[in-house]
């Protein structure tokens, strides 16, 4: 196997430095160009096919959003944005570069040497989105329906949450749970399935993202601003509603109590993952089956297999997003290895497949309230 050929498009001269320097350190690592502006990063990517490309946001000429656009749709290869303020002028631009192609972002070193533990991570996933196969992709935006654009033209613009309609009252028995597990190419899955997904969902949303450090809140933000169902950072003793998505925060573990409420607390790391999918969704099958959907999403690792299966025994229903769409296939493919997948679900068709299944509950629910009656 040849060495890992790296693209950097970045115009800071001090973040230029960190980044070769770490390259060259690694003999499995070759830096074969430099681009200060995203206008010439698209250049260098069709003249040298690099493996990899490190793609800063703010950039002269072009910017990091555009350029990654341009080179899904003209050299698709894989990009990790690195950026030192996810969440600047009011428009997440390094969130929309996961929905226009890049793969995974990471914040720029906080310390320069960087710190030991943040240089082995910086690292170890330049080595796995470089074996990544993309495809090319000529999105650059989230498909927005005509109900909610001007209310997230509006959010956007000021970054105040918009007041979104809030879903309708049920039946009084609880409504159905949907537990999500996504890491790696999960944020665009995310914002296709929650931008598809109506204000009036049926069904309250616990979401298990990994992500950098740091990234959640930004990450929530960016979700809400793309979706017409509320999403808000998860907090502990919540009560959850339908219509609305509770991401899990980074460093911290969430689950469902016994009472209905959220469980978010600093807990060991579950085969190294904190928030751990496995955690919450095994909590969804003590406490919420088989009133429970299970979705893995996304993304590197087993993370969340064991909870489907918890959930799978307790006669929940459990969804995987198909291969073809998933950037990463290896937390879908080891909850199916372990057959305990319901089905295999496509990334377009998952909106519409999950709002039939949490439909299909309240149907069950009204027919029998009807026998109760007869």
């Amino acid at each position: 196997m040849g060495r890992i050929r790296i693209l950097i498009a970045e115009d800071s001269s001090l973040f230029i430095t960190v980044l070769s320097e770490l390259i060259e350190s690694e003999p499995d690592m070759e830096l074969v160009g430099l681009a200060t502006n995203g206008a010439k990063a698209v250049e260098l990517c069709e003249q040298l096919k690099p493996d990899l490309i490190l793609m800063d946001i703010h950039m002269p000429v072009m910017d990091g959003l555009t350029a990654t656009g341009r080179i899904m749709a003209t050299c698709p290869t894989p990009i990790l944005v690195v950026t030192a303020d996810p969440h600047r002028g009011g428009v997440d631009l390094s969130f929309k570069a996961l929905s226009a192609g890049a793969l995974d972002l990471v914040s720029k070193p906080g310390e320069v040497p960087m710190r030991e533990a943040e240089r082995f991570g910086f690292l170890r996933k330049m080595r796995l989105l470089a074996g990544i196969p993309v495809v090319r992709h000529v999105r650059d935006r989230l498909p927005d329906s005509s109900a909610s654009k001007a209310t997230n033209a509006a959010k956007i613009e000021d970054n105040r949450p918009a007041r979104k309609t809030p879903a309708p009252t049920k039946p009084k028995e609880s409504p159905p749970i949907l537990g999500i597990v996504a890491s790696t190419g999960g944020p665009r899955a995310l914002g296709e399935f929650l931008g598809a997904l109506p204000a009036d969902f049926g069904a309250p949303i616990l979401l298990v993202q990994h992500i950098t450090r740091g990234f959640a809140v930004h990450l929530t933000r960016w979700l809400d601003a793309n979706s017409q169902v509320n999403v808000v950072l998860a907090k502990n003793g919540q009560r959850i509603r339908p219509g609305t998505v509770y991401v899990a925060p980074t460093e911290l573990q969430m689950e469902l109590s016994s009472t209905g409420a959220l469980k978010v607390y600093d807990g060991p790391a579950v085969a190294g993952y904190r928030p751990s999918g496995d955690v919450l969704l095994r909590s969804l099958a003590r406490h919420a089956a088989p009133r429970a959907i299970g979705l893995v999403l996304s993304g590197m690792g087993q993370d969340g297999a064991f909870g489907m299966a918890a959930l799978y025994r307790s006669g929940a229903v459990t969804l995987v997003q198909d291969e073809a769409s998933s950037v990463v296939y290896s937390m879908p493919s080891a909850a199916l290895e372990r057959g305990v997948v319901s089905e295999i679900v496509e990334l377009p068709h998952m909106a519409t497949r999950v709002q039939e299944i949490v439909g299909t509950f309240f149907e069950n629910t009204q027919s029998k309230s009807h026998h109760a009656r007869k």
